[in-house]
Formats: structure tokens, sequence, C-alpha cells
């Protein structure tokens, strides 16, 4: 088993002195000192360079661990994959002429690309059975593209929203910024949008930061969040993943990680997600019934798990390019 670190394409945003960072996708890399899971706002004069995140909840699980079973791989390096729908259809982000946009990638290998107008930047994160897909626009606006239209929402009242999950009923789940703080910077929470338009807040308990990452067809939401009791001005804080059902949160975290990240969940209930250590390794890994399951590539190597679909299908990153493989 090789040992590699997790790092992410990220954004940094300047405004007024203050840097807010968010991540597009996690990218498993060789000798990279990157982090994998959060965003914060922290007030300094130069680029932020490691930022961890998150958390505190209502009751945890406890976990065995082991390795997941994969076969069926399919490698690609066009771009970092954030979802995979049932139909195999990938979405994510990457760089095209110099730009950053979204990627879809069907499951016959055609890929295209779509960049919102006028945006700097585009970012993909979730599709749904029926095609619908969501993301941002210049990490400003959260974005919903449907066949050839494509629409930007706002939280509102929020000077910035972003979209990060849909299900098969089109219930959306996001982040907004809903505080500028002096010492942390920009503050963000949760959100579910529901198919008529309405919002419901979705906070952890304690938390400064919530970021919901996926929503799957139960209704069952994924994510992780900051604990404010954990919070340090100018420093790197723990994550913790958090899993909300009924109104209830639960915490998973990966086994001594110092952060821990659930990225998407499929109608089973299985969750992929991503750790990260104290010394900037981690990896990705699959939870099934309470246990966690390490992902690794075919000869052995570190991934990153970001989108998985009702078929057992996952998608992520490792040092081979992207990938698609089949796990349990």
């Amino acid at each position: 088993m090789s040992l590699m670190t997790i790092c992410c394409e990220w954004m940094d945003l300047e405004e007024n002195g203050t840097y807010s960072r968010y991540m597009l996708s996690c990218v498993a890399a060789q000798n990279k000192t990157s982090i994998f899971v959060a965003y914060r706002g922290i007030i300094m004069h130069f680029r932020i360079t490691v930022i961890a995140v998150l958390v505190l909840s209502v009751s945890s699980f406890c976990h065995a661990q082991g390795t997941a079973t994969c076969d069926h791989w399919t490698f690609f390096k066009t771009f970092s994959p954030s979802g995979i729908n049932r139909w195999n259809t990938v979405v994510g982000t990457g760089t095209l002429s110099g730009s950053i946009v979204g990627f879809v990638r069907y499951s016959n290998g055609g890929v295209t690309t779509f960049k919102f107008p006028n945006a700097t930047q585009t970012h993909l994160s979730k599709r749904n059975a029926s095609g619908v897909t969501v993301g941002d626009v210049d990490f400003n606006h959260g974005l919903i593209v449907s066949g050839s239209s494509a629409t930007t929402i706002d939280y509102p009242g929020a000077p910035q929203t972003i979209l990060t999950g849909i299900n098969k009923w089109n219930t959306m789940v996001g982040t907004y910024q809903y505080n500028d703080d002096a010492d942390f910077g920009p503050e963000w929470t949760g959100f579910k949008m529901w198919s008529n338009g309405s919002f419901t807040t979705i906070g952890a308990p304690g938390a400064i930061n919530t970021n919901p990452n996926s929503i799957s067809d139960t209704g069952i939401v994924v994510g992780w969040y900051v604990s404010g009791s954990e919070a340090v001005p100018f420093a790197a804080d723990p994550s913790h993943g958090f899993v909300l059902a009924n109104g209830v949160y639960k915490t998973i975290d990966y086994p001594n990680a110092f952060g821990t990240s659930l990225n998407d969940i499929n109608s089973a209930g299985v969750i992929v997600g991503s750790w990260i250590d104290g010394n900037g390794a981690g990896g990705g890994f699959l939870v099934v019934k309470g246990k966690i399951k390490n992902v690794l590539g075919p000869h052995g190597e570190t991934t990153a798990v970001n989108g998985i679909n009702d078929n057992g299908y996952v998608t992520g990153t490792s040092s081979a390019g992207s990938f698609i493989a089949h796990c349990q």
C-alpha cells in the first residue's frame, strides 16, 4: 500500500483583506501538503495554505474498520469529479483553455463542458437521475443546470450561495454566508431548498460553519461542520462528518483522523467520505452499515472519494487519475 496525501482544488477569495477558501473537489496525490475538507474565512495578508474543519454533534457512531472490495475501474484525467448519478454520469470541475468550467462525463466516455455566461468560474457538484445538475457560479450564486437552461439561486439576503447536492425529487442542499466575523472571517451555514423553492436552514448544534454535501433520495443529508467550541482564530480546526436524518445530527469520524468529511450518500444509506490526519496524509472510505471501509486503488494506492450512486459505483481521484469503480 502506498501512502499519499489527499489534497483538493481550492479557490481563495479575497475581499477587503479577508480570504475565504472553498473546496472544489478532493484529489489524491503524492508530495503535496494541501488539506482536503473545508473552507473558512481568515483575516490575513497572505494566502491560506492549510485550512481544516469542523464539528460537534448530538450522537456518534462507533465503527469497525476494513477495506472495501472494488472492481470495474475506469480512469480518466479530464477533470476532478464531485458526483455520479444513477446512469454513471459523472460531474465535476476542471480547467479548459485556462478557464475553470464544469464537466459532465457520460457512461459511454463522452465528455461535455459547461460555463455559465460571463462567469469567471463554473463548478458542478452533483447530478440527479433526471439529469439536473447543481453547483455554483464564482462561489457567489447557486447554479441549477437542466438541459439547455441554467438558473442561479441565492439564499434570501445572503451575499454568497453555493449548491452542493440534489436528489431525485429535486430537493437541493447547499450553504450560504450568514456572518462575517472579525476573528474567523465569513461564516457559513447550510440549507435545504425544496422543489417548490422554499428554504429550510441546516445548522449543526453549536456550529459556526455547516456544510451539507449531499442529500439522498430518502432525504438524508451528509456533510461536515465546524464546532464553535473547537474553532481557533487563525488556525486549522479539527473536523467531523455529520449525518442528518429525521432532524437528528450524528457524527462519523474516521479513526484517529484530524479531519473527516462525508461527501455523498446513496438510497441504501452507503456513505462515501474523505479523511486527513495531522501530518497531511489521508484517504477515501465507504461507510456501510456503520462500518468504515477504506477505498484503495487497484494497486493499493490511496484515493479520495467524492460521489456514490445507487448501484454502488463511486467516483473520485487517485494518483492514477480520476476514476469510477464499483465498491462494496
